[in-house]
């Protein structure tokens, strides 16, 4: 039977100096500013990404809820709620990953350390996935109405606020995602790093990262649309606003002559 290994995404940035103050019980092993891993015992790992990934190898589901209960603030999210991840790790001469199952030969710090930030990436990658397809559809709805009646129902102050959402998902994704980050081990070993691209591959990061900036421009050019429609909306406006205006003096004036 094989080493279970779980992700999670906790929808939120982790601030590791915290992180270090509040679990002391385990053994740091490597640490970085951007995350922290953790050794239980010889086959237990668990490993905190500051982007909001946690990464557990052969934990227990006690342990689990005891290490994110700890890192959620509010402890109103549960498990079930999270963006989650699990892969198996078994032990074999050759290394492999698919389906599910990753093969090593041996697990030391360094290929757990490989492992977990792969893992934390895709789990990450997870979430960004589902706020863009949440953009999208919010945004394809505007676009159905404007195909039906030729205009659509959205305020100046909420095109605003979708383009707030975008951008700023946009530069979450660029200032915390780093999808091509690999452990500086992996560029010194040649098992680490036949590992490393293989858990890439396996787990799509770079496809699925690319197709989220794709998504994020395809709702960037509806959004600047919309933008367009309604600034020519309400230019309209302000002409006709203009216009009778304009009219409403020249009638004061020829009535003012008149009478």
């Amino acid at each position: 039977m094989g080493l279970q290994t779980q992700a999670y995404h906790l929808e939120k940035w982790i601030p590791l100096g915290v992180v270090r103050d509040k679990i002391k019980e385990y053994e740091l092993i490597k640490r970085e500013h951007s995350f922290l891993l953790y050794r239980i015992d010889e086959q237990r790992f668990f490993y905190v990404k500051d982007y909001g990934s946690v990464v557990f190898i052969n934990c227990s589901e006690d342990l689990i809820h005891k290490i994110i209960g700890n890192l959620l603030v509010t402890g109103n999210e549960t498990l079930d709620d999270l963006p989650y991840e699990e892969y198996e790790i078994v032990f074999k001469d050759v290394v492999e990953v698919d389906f599910g199952v990753i093969q090593i030969q041996e697990l030391s710090e360094d290929i757990a350390h490989v492992i977990m930030l792969n893992l934390a990436q895709s789990v990450a990658l997870m979430y960004y996935v589902n706020k863009t397809s949440d953009l999208h559809d919010k945004t394809l709805v505007y676009s159905k109405q404007l195909e039906k009646t030729g205009s659509f129902k959205l305020s100046k102050v909420q095109m605003r606020k979708f383009i707030g959402r975008t951008m700023n998902l946009k530069n979450d994704i660029a200032e915390n995602l780093f999808v091509f980050d690999s452990p500086d081990v992996a560029w010194y070993s040649k098992e680490l790093s036949t590992l490393d691209y293989k858990l890439k591959d396996e787990l799509d990061i770079i496809k699925r990262h690319q197709g989220i900036q794709n998504s994020l421009g395809v709702i960037k050019e509806n959004l600047e649309l919309f933008n367009d429609i309604l600034q020519h909306k309400y230019s309209s406006m302000l002409e006709w606003i203009i216009i009778i205006l304009i009219l409403f003096e020249v009638v004061q004036v020829i009535l003012e002559k008149v009478f």
